[in-house]
């Protein structure tokens, strides 16, 4: 029988083996191992869908917006014509491999470079490729590939009409906006400008059409942008009278005599002189439109005439005018219309939203007052435009820029300085009459129960008594009209009176005249039939003549109730009102009163503070300088009672034991230890002409 099938009764029970992982951290193990494959299965999609999106994208502009305008780059063109018409000049063929030899003499380009820049120069048009025979020399009868330029003189115009009809057929330029360059471009839209895939870095697609980095909107402040097409075309003025100042060459269009394949190359000719009519007419809807417009000069003259001419030097100087032209009116469009109108005291007149005013230093300058007008990106420095006569702007450091609340320190006032803060003073008075509550603080309005313990102690200021002035004529006013109605009402009284009179009037005088008809009558039945109508006649005309008092009495009492009911509602609105104006000028007033308890109390205990500062360290110095004579005269003291004592020359212990003059001992033991080298100099040995020590003798 094997051993491991079965044991003995008296012998223990094989032990039952302890697992590694129970079966819950198995299943957290388990959990956490899926998790983590999700998250990288996920994070592996993510990056599959991102690129196939990016291609699908690269794809979709490719094929939709991808082109090629032009091939050739943009002063292959002038090079490679100067090039035929100086070897024409020779009386030789322009072929290809001459072509190539006079384009290397001038130009460090490749061979293979200028043969790819003929071919594209040929497929677009510009140089016409023939076929010639040669007439004299070793070549004379055979054909040869040779190129030449366009001929105005009737001999290709078929050439010229089917070259103009390409260029109008054109709706884009056919250079990068941006690098200036040939290639397969994308089209914008919305503009004449095409882009380079790489160099349309902020372009967007919406509803499948492609917008161009030039035509995406421009972020202005709401004062810039809600300027009227009048207001921006003035400050454009000032723009384009700046750009004039160094491109006079500029201001008229190229001339088509000198350069007559100019519009070969260029889409869109532009000058100062067609901006300004741009301008004029208002055109502009934005800044960024005028720059973009502006652009045209400089895209063409770099396209044209290449990168080291004098003509582009001028453009690209004229636009960094312009953009800082243009950067200053976006940021503040009131300080670019004062700077440029030159006013009286334009610096000091504020704009519609004023800037903060600053002590900003400068080097080797004290802080000086001025206009904070921007920070830059991470706001370590601020841009700042200085009071005085200059008004020069800088970017000065954060460290360097104090509020104008703060009192910097100026040893030294120059006359600068001070017509600098004389200026600064006349901006924050208009600046104070434009905006009055600028600076005042609005204050938490007080509880009643404070409000009516502090009316007994209110001292109202002038502005409070003139709002109550202003109060009680308004009340006297209402009086006035009170009484008016009053009056009005006296006089419908007094005509209610004089119609109840009137029929009172009337009817005695009817009664009379039934009477005298009675007595006049002569026939009985007449006087009978009078007899029995006139009762019948008077007591119908009393009834009618009481209905219509009655009819007046109700009437009168109803104006009389609705003048009342108005008179009370006037009288209560305006006690109402007087009540709250009132309460409302003495909060203002406690309000101010306390600000101006509050205020005294803190300069108050400042002032205590300070006096308890200032004697506590006079105190402390007075203490000090106690102490510090005493210990100088401590000092000086044991100095002098040490100055009195003889020391011992061998252990610096107070001596007891003369030996010369200036030796002397604390113990025999010092002195026999010192001998050996005393004995030479000792003066007392020396005078006695004894070398033995006399207490060595001893």
């Amino acid at each position: 029988m094997s051993s491991f099938s079965s044991y003995s009764p008296g012998s223990s029970p094989p032990r039952k083996e302890q697992p590694l992982f129970t079966l819950k951290q198995v299943t957290l193990i388990c959990e956490r191992m899926l998790k983590e494959r999700e998250a990288q299965v996920t994070e592996e999609y993510d990056k599959v869908l991102r690129e196939k999106l990016a291609e699908q994208y690269d794809a979709f502009v490719k094929f939709n917006y991808d082109q090629v305008q032009r091939r050739f780059q943009e002063t292959a063109p002038t090079s490679l014509k100067e090039a035929i018409v100086k070897i024409s000049a020779q009386k030789q063929c322009p072929n290809e491999g001459r072509i190539v030899r006079s384009v290397l003499q001038e130009f460090d380009w490749s061979k293979t470079e200028i043969q790819k820049q003929l071919k594209f120069a040929v497929k677009d048009g510009l140089i016409l490729q023939v076929t010639t025979f040669s007439s004299h020399g070793s070549t004379k009868g055979i054909p040869q590939t040779a190129y030449r330029i366009l001929r105005k003189d009737g001999e290709d115009e078929d050439e010229i009409e089917k070259q103009k009809k390409k260029l109008s057929s054109n709706t884009h330029d056919w250079y990068c906006w941006e690098c200036h360059k040939a290639g397969e471009v994308i089209a914008c839209e919305y503009c004449p400008r095409v882009f380079h895939r790489k160099c349309a870095h902020s372009g967007t697609v919406a509803n499948g059409k492609w917008k161009c980095p030039s035509c995406q909107p421009q972020k202005l402040s709401a004062l810039m942008a809600n300027k009227t097409p009048d207001q921006l075309a003035k400050l454009l003025k000032f723009t384009l009278e700046r750009m004039k100042e160094k491109a006079k060459e500029l201001m008229e269009p190229i001339s088509q005599d000198e350069h007559p394949d100019y519009e070969d190359f260029i889409f869109k000719p532009m000058d100062l002189k067609n901006l300004e009519k741009l301008v004029e007419k208002k055109s502009f809807k934005s800044p960024k439109e005028f720059r973009e417009e502006s652009q045209w000069i400089f895209h063409n003259a770099i396209i044209y005439f290449g990168d080291d001419d004098d003509i582009t030097d001028l453009a690209e100087a004229i636009m960094e005018d312009c953009d800082g032209e243009l950067e200053e009116m976006v940021r503040c469009p009131d300080c670019y219309l004062m700077s440029n109108l030159r006013t009286k005291n334009w610096f000091c007149k504020p704009c519609y939203f004023p800037h903060e005013l600053v002590w900003a230093k400068m080097t080797g300058e004290p802080p000086w007052p001025a206009k904070l007008l921007s920070w830059n990106n991470d706001e370590t420095k601020a841009l700042v435009r200085f009071f005085g006569a200059a008004h020069q702007r800088a970017w000065v450091g954060r460290k360097h820029v104090m509020p104008i609340t703060s009192k910097p320190e100026v040893k030294k006032r120059s006359q600068r300085w001070v017509q600098a803060n004389e200026e600064m003073k006349e901006y924050q008075r208009q600046l104070a009459l434009l905006y009055p509550d600028a600076n005042k603080k609005e204050t938490p309005p007080l509880p009643k129960t404070e409000t009516k313990e502090c009316q007994t102690d209110v001292v109202l200021n002038e502005e409070d008594k003139e709002k109550i002035k202003q109060l009680e004529e308004k009340v006297r006013q209402q009086e006035e009209e009170l009484k008016s109605l009053q009056a009005d009402l006296k006089c419908e009284r007094e005509r209610a009176k004089q119609l109840v009179e009137g029929a009172k009037k009337k009817k005695e005088e009817q009664d009379q005249r039934v009477l005298r008809d009675k007595s006049v009558s002569e026939q009985k039945e007449t006087s009978e039939n009078c007899g029995s109508s006139g009762p019948t006649i008077d007591l119908s005309m009393t009834r009618d003549q009481s209905s219509v008092i009655k009819m007046l009495q109700e009437a009168l009492e109803r104006e009389r109730q609705d003048k009342k009911e108005l008179i009370d509602k006037v009288t209560r609105d305006t006690q109402k009102n007087r009540e709250r104006d009132i309460q409302q000028a003495v909060k203002r007033a406690v309000n101010k009163e306390r600000l101006e308890r509050e205020r005294i109390t803190e300069e108050a205990v400042k002032k205590a503070v300070e006096k308890c500062k200032q004697e506590r360290d006079r105190h402390t110095q007075k203490t000090l300088q106690i102490a510090k004579d005493e210990a100088e005269k401590s000092v000086q003291d044991a100095v002098s009672l040490a100055k009195k004592k003889q020391w011992c020359a061998n252990c610096h212990a107070e001596a007891f034991y003369p030996c010369c003059w200036n030796t002397s001992y604390c113990t025999l033991e010092c002195q026999k230890a010192h001998w050996c080298s005393h004995r030479f100099h000792c003066l007392r040995v020396t005078c006695s002409c004894n070398r033995d020590s006399p207490m060595t003798q001893s």
